[in-house]
């Protein structure tokens, strides 16, 4: 249940910022229909983003496989930083927030004595769900260029940066027909993460791509003696506006 709970508000979530983001589109179309309207030769673009992206685990052990959609939400802030007088290159920093569930089929939980990790692979069991989230804060930085100007609302864009995140939190959680059990607060993965991003595209679409360079999960973390050296390529869309 609390998995179908979990995807029912995605859902939502989706659907109310993909509005939100047509909304603000067409109004800065009105703006500029609007006689009165004065251009601003020191305007900013694209400091606020949201996105979501499928992810591909890379580097997983032998046997270990990804199943199902797993997938990345992400919103933020990036302040944008013009250094050419018309002011379409430049720099951006920012500050967002990202959450990333993995599907596959390896099995964390905790032994309720001892309260150590236990990692097992999930081979001819029946089960529903078995998913591994992490919350981070992140803090892209993107070289920009583009089509802007202070009459255009609607351009091209290529950003490319790399994006530093800071673990919060990791949870698991497994559902069958029987059980629907969820750890939190779990102690396996690395707190600092990095990888490259790119963003292209026109208007309020773009494509977005991550490619993560440093391992998610810590050393020490080991299936059928093999340590999880897992990382991630992200395939998405990233809405930008104001």
């Amino acid at each position: 249940m609390l998995s179908i709970a979990r995807k029912t508000m995605r859902y939502l979530f989706f659907t109310l910022f993909s509005i939100i983001c047509l909304e603000v589109s067409a109004q800065q179309t009105e703006i500029l229909n609007d006689s009165l309207y004065k251009p601003d030769n020191y305007y900013l673009e694209d400091q606020l983003y949201f996105g979501v992206s499928y992810i591909i685990l890379r580097d997983l052990p032998t046997n270990v496989s990804q199943n199902g959609f797993s997938n990345q939400i992400k919103f933020g802030f990036i302040r944008d930083i013009p250094i050419n007088e018309q002011r379409n290159f430049g720099f951006g920093l920012g500050l967002g927030y990202s959450t990333d569930t993995y599907y596959h089929n390896m099995r964390v939980s905790v032994d309720e004595q001892s309260g150590q990790m236990i990692y097992h692979l999930l081979e001819g069991e029946d089960y529903r769900t078995n998913s591994f989230t992490i919350r981070k804060i992140d803090i892209p930085f993107e070289i920009r260029l583009r089509g802007s100007s202070p009459k255009k609302f609607k351009f091209w864009r290529v950003y490319a940066g790399i994006i530093t995140s800071y673990t919060l939190n990791a949870e698991s959680e497994f559902t069958s027909s029987t059980i629907d059990i969820v750890y939190k607060k779990l102690n396996i993965v690395n707190k600092w993460n990095y990888g490259l991003s790119l963003s292209v595209g026109y208007g309020i679409w773009n494509f977005n791509l991550y490619y993560g360079l440093s391992d998610i999960i810590k050393e020490n973390v080991k299936i059928d003696n093999q340590s999880v050296h897992l990382k991630t390529i992200h395939v998405g869309v990233i809405y930008y506006f104001l």
